[in-house]
């Protein structure tokens, strides 16, 4: 129900509802629905940095890393309804979603960064480490355009959004010259 419609609208009566249980079914497994939305979002959360860690460490060539956010889009597929509610939980969400939100991006952005250092070593700290932030602002962007069918999405098709995408993270890595 997360996925479909704004965190607030959600009641404890509609979760239960639609579960077949009831609400003190509910309550023995979680103390409220904001308990439920956390434990949703840190499952995802967990799910997204190890995705990423993957694919980020079978990159073993510049190509292959720019190759990365177009198989997160194929991996999110089949996290759909999880991913939703990550990424597109309305601004009300409680604070730890966007605190859980906030350290999964750093705990990426220093996977992102380590990749980038171990592609090319020579590369100064600082610019691998924006980078490493590029990749990531590449990716998450990404993601949400498709999961929310955003216009970019929508006015390119998910073909010529995927080579867009690859583009944009040619550009991110600081490989793109070849």
């Amino acid at each position: 129900m997360f996925s479909l419609q704004p965190w607030d609208f959600v009641t404890v009566a509609d979760i239960v509802e639609r579960a077949g249980m009831t609400p003190a079914a509910f309550y023995y497994h979680f103390s409220s629905r904001e308990q439920l939305l956390e434990e949703i979002v840190e499952g995802f959360a967990e799910e997204w940095v190890a995705m990423i860690d993957r694919l980020l460490a079978a990159a073993d060539t510049p190509e292959s890393l720019w190759d990365v956010p177009i198989a997160l889009l194929d991996d999110v597929e089949q996290h759909e309804q999880a991913a939703r509610i990550f990424f597109l939980s309305s601004a009300t969400a409680p604070l730890l979603v966007d605190r859980i939100r906030r350290d999964a991006r750093n705990r990426l952005i220093k996977l992102a960064t380590a990749a980038i250092r171990r592609l090319a070593p020579d590369r100064r700290a600082a610019e691998s480490h924006v980078n490493g932030v590029a990749m990531i602002v590449v990716y998450e962007t990404a993601v949400r355009a498709r999961l929310a069918l955003d216009e970019p999405y929508r006015t390119l098709g998910p073909r010529r959004f995927r080579d867009e995408l690859w583009n944009l993270s040619r550009v991110s890595t600081g490989f793109s010259n070849g």
